[in-house]
């Protein structure tokens, strides 16, 4: 039987986790019901989702799972009423369904681009929508919102992608003075390159290094536990993309000009 790690102080709390089933967000459920987390999982794949609480449950873990797609408000909103009363009100919110894909000049595939707005800026405020009347009503509450290393500038063989988190990276900041006045409290998580089906399919010209989802889950957990305003991963990556963040716009696009033919074997 799962027990709380008694280092863990809130590790009793009920995490509502998005994207459950699949990469960071399956590694993370695991990681959660490890340390005794009670769990509610949602997902818009059935079969992986359904696979993944029964593994939970028979390690002892406290689980629901409800099967949604984050683009939906109404199917939202009625998982998050069935799994809060499964296994109680939400006090985290881990928003970590999302998607992504490649794009470039010669392809801007326009309903990608769509699909990504959709699920990883919209989705992500429905989702938030939907817990916070509940963390209101409550005084207290946590939502982590999964962004990433891509959205710090404008990288050139995914626009789409990075315009789409550094939307979410803005929405977050914009609703925490608000939100932390009512006491709820917002942590932007931002992973460096992790081992998916995006970043394994994508055909870079040089083998890039990788997080394994398992790793980033270590420090989305950590990231619940901790509480921070904002949260990079790993340190390597953090301090090179806060590097290219910070450089001046010339630098930028000269560097740009440079790194985004030689980045994929695919035309630029």
């Amino acid at each position: 039987m799962l027990k709380p790690k008694a280092s863990h102080p809130q590790s009793s709390l009920v995490v509502l986790l998005t994207g459950a089933a699949n990469g960071i967000g399956r590694a993370t459920a695991s990681e959660l019901a490890a340390r005794g987390f009670r769990l509610g999982l949602i997902d818009r794949e059935a079969s992986p989702l359904e696979d993944l609480a029964a593994v939970l449950s028979a390690r002892g873990a406290e689980v629901g799972a409800q099967v949604a797609d984050v683009r939906d408000g109404g199917q939202l909103t009625a998982a998050v009423a069935a799994l809060e009363t499964r296994v109680g009100p939400t006090d985290v919110l881990v928003a970590c369904a999302g998607v992504g894909g490649l794009s470039t000049a010669t392809d801007l595939d326009l309903d990608g681009f769509q699909r990504m707005l959709e699920v990883n800026v919209l989705g992500v405020a429905r989702t938030i929508e939907a817990v916070l009347p509940g963390m209101f009503a409550r005084g207290r509450g946590h939502i982590v919102g999964i962004s990433s290393v891509a959205g710090f500038r404008g990288l050139p063989w995914m626009p789409g992608y990075s315009a789409s988190k550094a939307a979410i990276t803005t929405y977050l900041e914009g609703l925490r003075p608000a939100l932390k006045r009512r006491g709820v409290r917002i942590t932007t998580v931002f992973p460096g390159f992790v081992r998916t089906a995006l970043t394994a399919d994508t055909p870079f010209r040089r083998p890039l290094p990788m997080m394994e989802p398992e790793q980033a889950a270590h420090y989305v957990v950590r990231a619940v536990v901790k509480r921070p305003r904002d949260y990079t991963f790993p340190l390597s990556t953090a301090l090179g993309m806060g590097l290219l963040r910070s450089l001046p716009n010339a630098l930028f696009d000269l560097a740009m000009d440079d790194a985004g033919p030689k980045a994929l074997t695919t035309d630029f």
